[in-house]
């Protein structure tokens, strides 16, 4: 429950014990972004920047809408309480199990969506401040 960095290093533990001297292979998929990027007219990797950080902080429409449902479920409460009191117990337990399921898909994808997000900024923001991703970090 550390996280995938945490479990990055723990794999980057296990194949090199001491720190490799080269590039590590692993890295290779946010190396293509960062050369990418770096590729691109300054200019436009400053409106990337701006773009990317927009998107990093805005709220988005998982979190709109998972927060929104609820809200209108109470809403509709008063309307839908006399059908559900006669459903089987199962059946409504299924209901809030998939709505759970359902609940937690949405969290996850937009936290993933968030660590790329922000993947892009921590690299559109080196780029735009002179530096150049390299082996070395810089």
């Amino acid at each position: 429950m550390q996280g995938d960095v945490h479990a990055f290093y723990l794999k980057l533990r296990r194949n090199w014990p001491d720190p490799p001297a080269g590039k590590i292979p692993e890295l290779n998929h946010v190396r293509v972004i960062a050369e990418y990027y770096a590729k691109l007219d300054p200019s436009e990797r400053h409106l990337l920047l701006a773009w990317a950080k927009k998107e990093e902080s805005g709220i988005g429409m998982i979190p709109a809408t998972l927060s929104g449902i609820p809200l209108l479920g109470l809403l509709f409460v008063p309307m839908i309480q006399q059908a559900i009191k006669h459903l089987p117990h199962w059946f409504w337990m299924s209901a809030w199990a998939i709505g759970a399921v359902f609940f937690a898909a949405g969290v996850y994808v937009h936290q993933r969506q968030h660590a790329y997000a922000t993947l892009h900024v921590q690299l559109l923001e080196r780029l735009c401040a002179g530096e150049q991703p390299g082996p070395t970090g810089r």
